[in-house]
């Protein structure tokens, strides 16, 4: 464990913390944690250990079971869910996580709910409500959905028997940077 100096508050009692790990089907991961003691800033990434090329994960939730397949999305994944138009794209400040297909949706939710207290629009807040609902159906496992996972670098990954995984074109690499 080493301790540097944190971006946020600028003293020196950042901890970094790395831990390399092999996940069954994806190898080795290094896993990567730092938190301020001072500030209690906090980040957290995945990364593979070996290079991998671009991928793409498609896996459909038909049931209940289908909720606990494993979720490894690093800071340069995307998850997409098409039939309800959600997508968690990676930004500046994107962090890795470890988690199952519900840890995705709940944090789905989390979204959902948070943009239900700023939206003063009927319209839009009518979507919301219908996007909550759907996620809880989803959670419960009665809607069908499809969990996309896109990652230029090749970090992420869905662990599932079901989950069918693809090689990411180049052109797919561009337009999931573009938007």
């Amino acid at each position: 464990m080493e301790r540097l100096k944190c971006p946020a508050c600028g003293k020196e009692t950042l901890k970094l913390t790395t831990t390399i790990q092999t996940i069954p089907y994806f190898g080795e991961i290094l896993l990567l944690s730092a938190y301020c003691e001072n500030c209690k800033f906090k980040h957290s990434d995945v990364f593979s250990v070996e290079q991998k090329e671009p991928t793409c994960y498609t896996l459909t939730i038909e049931d209940e079971k289908d909720l606990n397949a494993r979720v490894i999305r690093s800071s340069s994944g995307t998850i997409e869910i098409p039939e309800l138009g959600i997508k968690m794209e990676p930004g500046p400040a994107s962090q890795g996580f470890i988690t199952n297909v519900e840890g995705i949706l709940l944090r789905m939710e989390e979204i959902v709910k948070a943009q239900k207290i700023l939206v003063k629009e009927k319209k839009k807040l009518e979507r919301l409500n219908e996007l909550e609902q759907k996620l809880n159906l989803a959670m419960e496992g009665r809607l069908k959905l499809t969990i996309v996972l896109k990652d230029p670098l090749g970090n992420s990954a869905i662990l599932s028997r079901k989950a069918k995984k693809r090689k990411l074109s180049k052109k797919r690499i561009g337009d999931s940077q573009n938007r």
